[in-house]
């Protein structure tokens, strides 16, 4: 994976990659959002690892803030 390194883009370029992240971020956590919802559906999933919980899933094995999990699973 490539990293810009932001104190060397112009304005208008660290403008355009500002917006350009943040659709990616969007996109991708849609997706994830998604895969929570059907991984909620599948508890087998991150029981079988050792997680008791969606929850305890998200915020050790991918590694999520408490708000961050809790958000993306209330939307899932």
């Amino acid at each position: 994976m490539k990293i810009t390194i932001p104190s060397h883009l112009s304005d208008a370029e660290l403008d355009v990659a500002v917006k350009s992240l943040a659709g990616k971020e969007r996109g991708t956590t849609g997706e994830l959002v998604a895969h929570l919802a059907e991984l909620d559906s599948r508890p087998g999933v991150y029981a079988g690892q050792g997680y008791g919980s969606l929850f305890s899933y998200c915020t050790q094995a991918l590694r999520l803030s408490e708000d961050a999990a809790c958000n993306r699973i209330e939307a899932a």
